[in-house]
């Protein structure tokens, strides 16, 4: 149940500012002595985000929910999912070039000596599990989508990704970048506001092949699963037997921190 305690947590959070919204709006969500749980409040606020931009839906593109789509679901069961998958290779090449990697797949113990395969872990995880919550729902309410596909035909993926959520489909979608892009050197393609752009990151040349194949000795399976052609068909010995060490500890580690696996992890 949602009280005035909550509330002022709620907005001393440094990411509340995000919202656009001023405590006021936020505690007059909450008529005095109202009960109200917190998934109904939670909705009010995505509601009142909505109409203060002029919209029918709101949502919440938190990276970290894919891990918990059933729990999402039970608490708002009418909430559609959109589940972006992309080449873990690519993400791998993005991960291991990023300065605050420590926050995602560098937080886990096998970051330090083996970075490719503990990013190779990561996305396996991740991927596996947002896969596996999205098929105990309804058809209708997930829906997955490659990235690769969205780069190369964003109008058409767009409109179709609009029909799932039941909303018409808009230029302006396509337009976000118009009168923000920088040229300012070192900036990546999110601070450079730059449009959709194909092959910002290539794993075919930008990865070693020691690399790729470590790579694919993780989670090879799920990349020819998910339709991505893979550079080793059978990885060797050596690569499939750091895979295991690797999976070993990454797990270990994961337990010790109470995190979920998939069921056919």
């Amino acid at each position: 149940i949602v009280t005035p305690e909550f509330i002022e947590h709620l907005c001393a959070h440094g990411r509340f500012s995000h919202l656009g919204m001023d405590r006021r709006e936020i505690e007059g969500l909450l008529t005095p002595g109202e009960s109200i749980s917190y998934a109904a409040f939670v909705t009010r606020i995505f509601d009142l985000y909505a109409s203060a931009h002029g919209k029918r839906l709101a949502g919440d593109k938190t990276p970290a929910y894919v891990k918990n789509v059933a729990y999402l679901h039970s608490l708002w069961p009418e909430t559609k999912f959109v589940h972006l998958i992309r080449d873990g290779r690519d993400v791998a090449l993005s991960i291991i070039n990023w300065e605050k990697a420590c926050n995602n797949a560098g937080r886990h113990v096998t970051w330090r000596e083996d970075p490719v395969s503990t990013t190779a872990l990561y996305w396996l995880r991740k991927v596996q599990l947002g896969r596996e919550g999205g098929r105990s729902l309804a058809p209708e309410l997930y829906y997955e989508i490659r990235y690769e596909a969205l780069v190369t035909d964003p109008e058409g993926e767009c409109t179709k990704l609009c029909a799932f959520l039941g909303l018409p489909y808009d230029e302006a979608m396509l337009n976000f970048h118009e009168g923000r892009t920088r040229q300012k050197p070192g900036l990546d393609a999110k601070h450079a506001w730059l449009p959709v752009t194909p092959g910002l990151r290539d794993w075919r040349s930008q990865m070693g092949a020691e690399q790729i194949e470590r790579f694919e000795a993780v989670a090879g399976a799920l990349l020819s699963d998910l339709g991505y052609a893979r550079a080793f068909a059978q990885p060797s010995t050596q690569a499939l037997q750091n895979a295991a060490r690797m999976k070993e500890r990454f797990t270990e580690d994961l337990r010790a921190k109470e995190d979920r696996t998939p069921k056919n992890w």
